[in-house]
């Protein structure tokens, strides 16, 4: 005689899988907006104080909040929308458009030439311990100091600027995909050549997707060193850019001018992390960072 079934679950019983996660959803969109609302208090405020201040008599005179030296939010925003839409209408557009151009081209062959340099050299242990003095004594060079012999070698057009910017980039990629192809457990490889996996299978499978999370890791410092190496390249020696503009705006003292196109830098920036960031998301969907997300 077989023993007596346990009673099914009542459905009433089971859990409520979609509703767990619309709540998860809810939590989710509420967060975002309470840390949308703190980045505008904080933007707001910011401007507020910056605006305020440098209409107060006293703070002109005994401080920093002059306006000829660090103008003011509304001035900056005039000078902007001139450059957008009013008198001055088209001119921002040709420089911001080669210094992206020569970020985008520095930051791609920089991180390119880092990624395949740090997986190879975690896969050649000789190789690795006889570079490593050079490898160490180059980055520890401050490469800004090279700006002025790159502008000399390859002249004041993009090629200077993209060699700047690649020449940034290339030692912060390096080291963390470097970093992050040698941290696999030993297990894990070996247990991949137990059942069979080849050497090929192996980087492919294991250590790629590996280093690339390190990379993606830097690239938001990349893109940022690799603007900045392409604006100081525009201000040792360039006839166009965002960096020549600035050293324009300095030698005319005009500091609207020169807050407007470093606002610009900042909006250009985060757009570029934030187009990074989604193709890290969709690229690396299977980390814990993503897959909880809505």
């Amino acid at each position: 005689m077989s023993a007596p079934r346990a009673p099914a679950p009542a459905a009433a019983d089971l859990p409520d899988v979609a509703a767990a996660e619309a709540e998860a959803r809810r939590s989710q969109l509420r967060e975002r907006f309470r840390v949308g609302l703190w980045q505008l208090a904080i933007l707001v405020t910011v401007l507020g104080l910056w605006e305020g201040l440098t209409r107060i008599p006293w703070f002109k005179k005994n401080t920093i909040f002059d306006p000829f030296f660090i103008s003011q939010p509304s001035q900056v925003a005039v000078k902007l929308w001139d450059w957008s839409f009013g008198a001055q209408a088209g001119f921002i557009w040709p420089h911001l458009g080669a210094t992206l151009w020569a970020t985008f081209l520095g930051l791609v062959v920089g991180v390119g030439t880092g990624f395949l340099a740090g997986l190879l050299l975690s896969q050649n242990r000789v190789l690795n311990k006889v570079l490593h003095p050079y490898i160490v004594a180059t980055n520890s060079m401050p490469r800004i100091a090279f700006v002025p012999l790159i502008t000399m070698v390859f002249g004041l057009g993009v090629v200077s600027k993209v060699v700047t910017a690649w020449f940034v980039v290339f030692f912060l990629v390096f080291f963390n995909a470097f970093k992050g192809a040698v941290s696999i457990d030993r297990e894990m490889v070996d247990f991949c050549r137990t059942l069979g996996a080849s050497p090929r299978q192996v980087t492919r499978n294991v250590r790629i997707p590996m280093a690339l999370a390190w990379t993606f890791a830097s690239l938001p410092n990349a893109v940022s060193f690799a603007l900045i190496g392409v604006v100081i390249a525009e201000f040792v020696g360039s006839n166009f850019g965002m960096g020549h503009l600035i050293i324009v705006s300095l030698a005319m003292l005009n500091a609207s001018e020169m807050f407007a196109a470093l606002v610009l830098l900042s909006l250009i920036g985060l757009v570029l992390v934030l187009l990074l960031r989604m193709v890290e998301r969709r690229l690396l969907h299977w980390s814990n960072e993503f897959r909880d997300e809505v």
